[in-house]
């Protein structure tokens, strides 16, 4: 097939994804792979956002915890 021809069939096979997690996977990968600033405050902002998500359901470590938890690294 030629570059077209593929462009085409990914265009005909995004049509029929139904499924948001995959469009962000897509949406990341097409950003990360343009290469752009923009596409990289694009991913910061996302993983701002999906942070300060976490951080509402309660899902954190005090900074005493994050303090022992950081001791333990680099041990077996």
């Amino acid at each position: 097939m030629d570059i077209q021809a593929e462009i085409n069939w990914i265009h005909q096979e995004i049509d029929k994804v139904k499924d948001p997690t995959f469009v962000e996977k897509l949406k990341r990968l097409l950003l990360t792979t343009n290469s752009s600033n923009e596409a990289t405050n694009v991913d910061y902002n996302i993983d701002i956002e999906k942070a300060l998500e976490s951080i509402q359901k309660g899902h954190f470590h005090t900074e005493d915890e994050a303090r022992e938890i950081s001791k333990k690294w680099g041990r077996k």
